[in-house]
This record gives structure tokens, sequence and C-alpha cells, in this order.
């Protein structure tokens, strides 16, 4: 089946299809009567909801799992009737698939493919997370079940038995999503889109350390005895007690750390150079290609927005706000004038606002204006 008759179809189903992709989808229907079987069974809700209740018990994670989230946060707007029928169109190559075995003929399917999106489709994240135990197991997290890690009994450091390593567990948050973990020694850890954290399942009696990529923002418990230490791309945080953000995007060339409240120092993992502490208010930017270190004084209000549910946008460029958008919203962009990458903006949103009130935001402070064009956000000089 030709990719554009994969998406004839699936906007034929929402409702959505011209009259001139009508016509097309109606002449490939009369080339061949299976094809009009095949759409006549992906428009009855009772056979949709039949073969969903069979491919649930086949697998449910399958490479249409992005394609179902999307036509899930659709669906919501859709009447009941057309609600069932989107629930299943993510799918929709394999159902073909399925219809032709047995006594039909095969039909040659293709891997599903992008899908055009409209401004109004794209939806704020939420609580999601992934957590993947030392066995490989993966358990799924959202917002009922908000992470706590048991509380360790650490061991005298006196009692002479043995010392293994504690097993290591990865807390996985994906584009669109935000999750809050309390460890084992009741620090707290907000986690940002695109991010992960790498922590032992109780940590040792002598230190405490952790690992991440990505941004998240920490509230550590004092224990003087247990530093804690946070690792990402080629630094390492010690924490004395504190309130900091790290942001570490692999995508990005700079880490930077902010801290709130307390003291951190910092250095590099190749123990090169010295350890540089950080007060209330300073951010440090750590240049990934340059191995060096920039200090500057900052809001971390700003900086810290997103943990207490705002997006500020104050002297940030149109290309690091684009960044952070398409993670939280999860989409594709595209900047067509690559001059407007260093336009600076001025605003602030609510994180949980839907997307166009965000780009509105933008659009009235520059010179810039927003569109679609098939997988992907545009955005270009007005």
């Amino acid at each position: 089946m030709h990719p554009q008759i994969s998406r004839l179809i699936y906007r034929s189903i929402l409702g959505t299809i011209s009259e001139a992709e009508k016509a097309e989808l109606d002449e490939w229907m009369n080339a061949h009567p299976d094809n009009a079987e095949l759409v006549s069974r992906l428009h009855d809700p009772v056979y949709l909801e039949k073969e969903r209740k069979f491919r649930r018990k086949v697998d449910t994670r399958r490479p249409a799992a992005d394609m179902q989230r999307r036509v899930n946060a659709m669906k919501a707007r859709r009447v009941a009737i057309l609600s069932g029928c989107a629930a299943a169109v993510c799918a929709l190559i394999w159902c073909a698939t399925l219809l032709f075995r047995g006594s039909m003929a095969p039909v040659s399917v293709t891997a599903p493919v992008a899908h055009d999106i409209v401004i109004d489709s794209i939806k704020p994240g939420r609580p999601v997370a992934k957590m993947v135990t030392p066995t490989g197991a993966t358990v799924t997290l959202d917002s009922l079940n908000i992470a706590a890690m048991p509380v360790d009994a650490t061991m005298p450091v006196s009692a002479k038995v043995p010392v293994t390593a504690p097993e290591q567990l990865c807390l996985d948050v994906p584009r669109g999503g935000e999750f809050k973990i309390v460890l084992s020694d009741s620090t707290v850890v907000w986690l940002n889109s695109e991010s992960q954290l790498r922590f032992p399942e109780t940590f040792a009696a002598n230190e405490r350390r952790v690992s991440i990529s990505g941004e998240a923002y920490f509230e550590v418990k004092k224990d003087p005895s247990r530093p804690f230490y946070v690792e990402s791309a080629g630094q390492v945080v010690q924490v004395y007690g504190t309130r900091f953000d790290i942001k570490a995007y692999p995508d990005e060339e700079t880490v930077y750390t902010t801290l709130e409240e307390g003291c951190i120092s910092l250095r590099r993992l190749d123990h090169h150079g010295g350890e540089l502490f950080l007060v209330p208010g300073q951010q440090a930017l750590y240049n990934l290609a340059e191995s060096d270190v920039e200090m500057k004084e900052v809001k971390t209000s700003v900086i810290t927005g997103w943990r207490h549910g705002r997006f500020v946008f104050e002297e940030q460029t149109l290309a690091s706000i684009m960044r952070d958008l398409s993670r939280w919203y999860d989409f594709e962009y595209e900047i067509t004038d690559p001059s407007l990458e260093n336009d600076v903006f001025l605003g602030s949103v609510p994180r949980y606002s839907d997307f166009r009130s965000v780009i509105s935001i933008l659009e009235k402070c520059g010179d810039i204006s927003f569109s679609t064009s098939g997988d992907k956000v545009i955005i270009s000089p007005r």
C-alpha cells in the first residue's frame, strides 16, 4: 500500500479529507474490490474495536506507538464514534496486513509514515517516565504513582561484611514528559522532558552518587557523613545540602549548573583543574568543546521556572526557546531563516498552556510566524 493512500484513509476516518483527496481515494478504491473492502472495514467501529482487543493480546509496543499517542491526544475532541476509530487508526498498516491474511491476497505494506500535524493537535507534556530495573525490566510510571524509593538502611562502616556494588536503576523521562522522584535518602529530584537519572537502589555508606542526562532540579537532603555527587556531561557537582538545577542535554554544547539555595562545587570528571564553588544566584556554564567554565549572575526564578510550572523567556534566543518547547510539547520544527535563531525574547507563560497560546506570545514579541508543514512546525519571518 502506498504511503499516500494510508494517509488518505487516515484523514477519511477523522473526517478531515478534502474533496480532491476524496476523489483520489475513490479512484484507488475502485481499482480493486479488496481496496474498497479495506476502507469499509476501517470505517466500521465494531470491527475496529474487535481488532483493537486482538491487537492488545499480540503486542502493544510496536513502532506505531508514537502515532497512537498523537491520535489519542486528538480523539478527545471527536465524537464518541470517531474516537473509537481514531484509537485504532494508529495501527492502520498492521490492520491492512491482518485483513488480507488467510484467503485474501497478501498486501505489500510499508512502515508507518510521518503524518501531518496542526497547531491545535500539539499538547503540553504530562507526568510520565519509565523505570528500568537492574534485571532490565521496564516499569511505566505516571502521575498516579510518583516514584518513591524505599528508605535505605545504611550499614555501619565498621561492619566486617563483603562490600558489593549497589544495583543501578534508570529513570527515563521521554519527550513530552516530566517526573518527580524521591530517592532513598529523601532527596527529591524533578526531571524535565527527555531526561535520564541513573542512581543506585540504595546509597552506599560513605557517599551518594547519581548521574543525569537532560535537565533536573535537585532538593538534596543534608547528610554530612555521605556527600552527594551529581555526574553529568564532563563534570561532577558535589552538594552540601541545597537546591540547584543542572541542564546537560546531549544536543547542547554547554552544561548549565544554577544554584538556588545552599552551596555546591564543580570540577571536571577527569579531575583536571581545580574545584569551583557557587553561591546562590550564580550559574556555571561549562563549555564541553573548550573545557572551560564561565560564571555569571542569574535570576534563578527564570532558570527554574519549568520546575514551578512556567516557561520564562528572559534574554533567551529563539533557538534555545524552540529546543525547550519541542521537548515539552513533543514536536519537530524548522526555522526557515537562520538569522532568526539568535533573536532574543522576553515573556512568561504557564507550562501547561496549549501550544497556540505559547506561540501567540512569541509572535507578538518577535517578527515571526508559526505554521505547519507535514509533520513539522515551521517558524518563518513574518
